[in-house]
């Protein structure tokens, strides 16, 4: 077994060499209070009496003292060559009654969260179900994921990762990949930005709150998407901006309703390259009243570009930062719903003259992103990996959105869907009004069927009901699957009765 299974824990003693008591007493009395309390678990291995006295700077009999008396006591336990373990105590000491307060005494006040805190609490959504079963959301296919190819480049960039790197990286991250992704966005975006311009994070969640943090103060106006991304919504309450919602139609957000209704923004916050959840990507003459509005307004722009990899109608359009000549436009984008969920690697493209305050303000966050899974993305990158996996994806779940929009036309009629599915990885299935969707999802995921409902990403009351089915991580034979069950559950009486599969056909 190697060394570093055996060394055993590294115990914080505390002692004073100047004290009467003797050296071993004070180490024998912190390791029983250390047992008794918990804070050195039963079946925890010990550092050998070598490596303890080292660390101790005491002599090596002092510790087989204090391990002789501790094993008497039954705390200590083991055998020769085997190491010395910490046993279960036989008794724990009973704990002294609390202490009572004197009749009138105040309540703790410090023992409540901060309104920053509350708030954050609040904001805070009910989770989804995760299971990797049809049609759950947002998903995309692992069994595509090139996992040897991955693993290889691991192994080749491993060695390459030296004490330097990891001091010089900046909190921005790690330059070859923001110089990757500086390229890519240039080419398939119709960007121009530089690398400086390029902050890694963990995700699209972490993205938007360092945003929101630099950009918002409280009370600050937001306008949104209705219904839109309910992780905006978090982020933004959370920070304390004030969320007004704009409706979204078949073209993505219409600030043009609402310009003379809600107040003034202090930032926009879309997903025009396809709107969540219905994909609806935004067409260039939107996209230019969109900027428009913004400038007048004086509002900064979160360019959110969910899932522009993957539109499957048309071509698509430049994105809003490329368009922007008042660089008023923040550029975010994640990798975890094209290669892993588990790849915690997003980034956002600022202004140049925010570059540098954004990446200070990362490192405050969390100082960079995980170093070894960037440095392998930047390979992935550099060798055109990444390029050739989306143009492989894009070409499967086109087909598996078709295979289910069949299906879907089979069971409820012709363009159930509505106009959801241009883009993204999602089907949006609209249901009657006044239909609980959260109800009827739960169901569903009884039955073993598990999709979304669309009434929490709304922010207005009047909220329509629908339920959204992901497509794109599920194969033909799980999809044929995952109707059936639809079929079978309920009636979902979304533009009319469903029938059978069989009888459909």
């Amino acid at each position: 077994m190697p060394k570093t299974l055996q060394a055993g824990l590294q115990i914080a003693i505390e002692l004073d060499r100047a004290s009467e008591v003797p050296l071993y007493r004070q180490i024998l009395d912190q390791l029983r209070d250390a047992i008794l309390s918990g804070r050195l678990a039963a079946g925890s291995r010990m550092p050998s009496t070598r490596i303890f006295a080292d660390e101790l700077k005491v002599s090596r009999n002092t510790i087989l003292q204090v391990f002789d008396l501790l094993k008497s006591e039954e705390l200590l336990g083991g055998q020769t060559g085997a190491g010395t373990f910490v046993t279960t105590p036989q008794a724990l000491p009973v704990a002294p009654p609390p202490m009572s307060m004197p009749p009138g005494a105040p309540a703790l006040p410090f023992r409540a969260l901060s309104r920053r805190g509350k708030n954050l609490v609040a904001s805070a959504t009910g989770a989804f179900a995760e299971k990797p079963t049809p049609f759950l959301p947002d998903q995309p296919d692992l069994r595509e994921f090139p996992i040897k190819t991955w693993m290889r480049i691991l192994n080749e960039t491993s060695g390459r990762l030296t004490g330097q790197i990891l001091a010089e990286t900046s909190s921005a991250g790690y330059e070859p990949l923001r110089q990757a992704i500086a390229q890519h966005l240039n080419a398939a975006r119709g960007m121009n930005c530089e690398a400086a311009q390029v902050i890694i994070t963990t995700g699209t969640q972490q993205g938007l709150d360092l945003v929101c943090r630099m950009l918002l103060d409280p009370g600050d106006p937001v306008w949104l998407e209705d219904p839109g991304y309910v992780g905006a919504h978090t982020a933004i309450r959370a920070n304390g901006g004030h969320l007004y919602p704009v409706p979204v139609d078949g073209e993505g957000i219409d600030v043009s309703a609402v310009i003379d209704h809600h107040p003034v923004p202090r930032m926009i916050f879309c997903s025009p390259s396809c709107h969540y959840p219905s994909g609806a990507p935004m067409p260039l003459e939107r996209r230019q009243t969109l900027l428009e509005t913004a400038d007048r307004c004086g509002a900064w722009i979160v360019e959110d570009d969910y899932d522009y990899e993957f539109i499957y109608d048309g071509d698509p359009c430049p994105a809003l930062f490329a368009l922007d000549g008042q660089d008023r436009t923040i550029h975010m984008g994640t990798f975890s719903k094209i290669l892993l969920p588990s790849l915690r690697l997003g980034y956002i493209v600022v202004p140049k003259d925010f570059a540098a305050a954004f990446a200070q303000a990362r490192g405050v966050v969390d100082r960079h992103s995980s170093l070894i899974e960037q440095m392998v993305l930047s390979e992935v990158m550099h060798r055109g990996l990444f390029v050739s996996h989306i143009r492989k994806m894009k070409k499967l779940y086109r087909h598996r959105r078709d295979h289910m929009r069949t299906g879907l036309e089979a069971l409820l009629g012709p363009e159930a869907w509505g106009r959801s599915g241009r883009s993204g990885t999602n089907l949006l299935l609209p249901l009657a009004s006044g239909v609980d969707d959260g109800a009827i999802a739960a169901r569903l995921a009884r039955r073993g069927l598990m999709v979304r409902p669309l009434s929490p990403y709304v922010v207005t009351r009047s909220r329509p009901a629908g339920l959204i089915l992901g497509f794109a991580a599920f194969r033909d034979t799980e999809i044929d699957r995952g109707l059936d069950l639809l079929a079978h559950c309920l009636p979902l009486q979304p533009a009319a009765a469903p029938r059978s599969r069989a009888a459909a056909r």
